[in-house]
C-alpha cells in the first residue's frame, strides 16, 4: 500500500508514474465448467485470438522498465492450461525479481511444477477451493474429481516447502461465498489447515453470471451468515489461518449486486480530487487480458490492445487518461459493479495514507473509514 499511495501521490502532483502491479490471464480457456463463470453466459467464447508466447512473455520485459513491482497471474481461464508459457511467465518474473502471485485451480501441477515453484521463491499460489467437500466444490467447479486433484496437489506443494525449509510460496485459498458454503465456513477453515493453508480468503458472488440456478443468499440466509461468520473467525483463530471473512459481517457485501454504490457510498465528498477519487485502480493497476485487451482495473471492459502497442504507449495513452478524469470526477464505468470489497478497502488504505501528506481535510467520513481501516 506504501508504494501505491506513494505513486498515486506524485500523480497528484503532476508526476506521471508507472503501474505498481499488473494482472495478467495467461488464457481463457479452462478444464472446468464453474456455475459462477463469466464464461457460463458466453457459449460463443473464442479463443483463437489468445496473446502469443512471444508477446506474453516481451510484456515482462516492458513492465520491468515501467517500474513493475507486483504480479497477479490469474483468469480468464485456468492459467496452466496454457502450461509451458505459464510456467515460462512465472519464472521469468522471478528472474527479474519482482513480487508474483498465481491463482488456479490446482488441478493441472505436476511434480516439476510444483517443485520449480519452491525452488525459483514464488511468493504467493491461491487455490480455488469453493467447498469443504468433494460434493460441494466438484458440483460448483462442474466436474467430477477436480476436489481430490486440487488437495492433493496443494498438499505437495506445502510438503515440498516443508522439505526445502522453504517460507515460499505463501498458500491460500480462494472460495466463492454462495448458498451452498455459506453455513460451512467454518469447516473451509478447518480444510484449509488440513492441507496446509495459511489463508482463506473469501469473495463475493457476482449474481450476473449465474444461469437459472440461485447460488446467492437468500435474505434467510443472510439473516444465518453472521453466526456462521463468527463459528469461522474462531476457527481461525484457533488453527492459525489468516482469513477476511469478517469483512462479510456487513452482509451488503455477500454479492456483488450493488457495488458501484458501495465503492462510491465509501469515497468522501472532498475538495481534493484525489482524496474523493471513488477507486484508485487506474493509478497503479493495468490488467491484460488473454486476447490482449488491456486497461486500468481488475474488472475492466474497456481499454486498449497490446498487439501493437507498448505497455508504456497505452499507461501514458489517451484512453487510460479519460479513465482517470473520469474517475476523479466520480464517474464510475458500468464495469464497477463487479467490483471486490478488496479493492474498497485497499482504496481506503490508499487515501488513509494519502491523508498523511498535506491536504485538505474532508468531513463526514471519519467514522465511515474507520470502518474499514482499524
Amino acid at each position: 500500500m506504501r508504494l501505491k499511495a506513494e505513486r498515486i501521490n506524485l500523480w497528484a502532483k503532476g508526476k506521471k508514474q508507472g503501474p505498481v502491479r499488473i494482472e495478467l490471464h495467461p488464457t481463457n480457456k479452462c478444464n472446468a465448467r464453474c456455475k459462477f463463470c463469466w464464461q457460463i453466459t458466453n457459449n460463443s467464447q473464442d479463443n483463437s485470438h489468445e496473446l502469443s508466447d512471444e508477446r506474453l512473455l516481451s510484456i515482462i520485459d516492458e513492465a520491468y522498465a515501467l517500474g513493475v513491482k507486483e504480479w497477479i497471474i490469474s483468469g480468464g481461464g485456468e492459467p496452466l492450461v496454457r502450461h509451458e508459457v505459464t510456467m515460462k511467465i512465472l519464472n521469468k518474473i522471478k528472474k527479474c525479481r519482482m513480487w508474483g502471485q498465481l491463482t488456479t485451480n490446482g488441478t493441472l501441477f505436476n511434480k516439476e511444477d510444483i517443485e520449480n515453484l519452491v525452488d525459483i521463491g514464488w511468493d504467493q499460489v491461491q487455490f480455488s477451493i469453493d467447498g469443504p467437500n468433494p460434493k460441494i466444490h466438484d458440483y460448483l467447479r462442474g466436474k467430477k474429481g477436480i476436489f481430490e486433484k486440487a488437495t492433493r496437489n496443494f498438499k505437495l506443494l506445502s510438503e515440498y516447502k516443508k522439505q526445502k525449509k522453504s517460507s515460499l510460496p505463501f498458500l491460500g485459498v480462494n472460495t466463492i461465498l454462495n448458498r451452498l458454503n455459506y453455513n460451512k465456513l467454518d469447516k473451509m477453515i478447518e480444510l484449509a489447515h488440513d492441507i496446509g493453508s495459511q489463508l482463506v480468503y473469501f469473495e463475493p458472488l457476482y449474481p450476473g453470471y449465474l444461469s437459472k440456478e440461485r447460488l446467492e443468499l437468500n435474505e434467510k440466509e443472510k439473516k444465518e451468515l453472521p453466526d456462521h461468520i463468527k463459528r469461522a473467525i474462531k476457527k481461525a483463530k484457533e488453527l492459525g489461518i489468516s482469513t477476511n471473512v469478517d469483512r462479510f459481517l456487513d452482509t451488503n457485501l455477500i454479492d456483488k449486486t450493488h457495488f458501484s454504490d458501495i465503492v462510491m457510498n465509501y469515497s468522501p465528498n472532498s475538495k481534493n480530487k484525489f482524496i474523493s477519487a471513488p477507486c484508485y485502480q487506474p493509478w497503479y493497476l493495468m490488467g491484460i487480458k488473454a486476447d490482449g485487451l488491456s486497461g486500468c482495473c481488475s474488472t475492466f471492459e474497456d481499454g486498449e490492445f497490446v498487439h501493437n502497442k507498448s505497455l508504456k504507449e497505452i499507461w501514458f495513452g489517451r484512453k487510460f487518461d479519460n479513465i482517470r478524469s473520469n474517475m476523479l470526477e466520480r464517474k464510475l464505468p458500468d464495469y464497477c459493479r463487479k467490483c471486490s470489497v478488496v479493492v474498497v478497502v485497499d482504496n481506503n488504505e490508499i487515501r488513509k495514507r494519502l491523508m498523511n501528506v498535506p491536504q485538505e481535510v474532508f468531513t463526514g467520513f471519519k467514522e465511515k473509514l474507520k470502518k474499514w481501516i482499524n
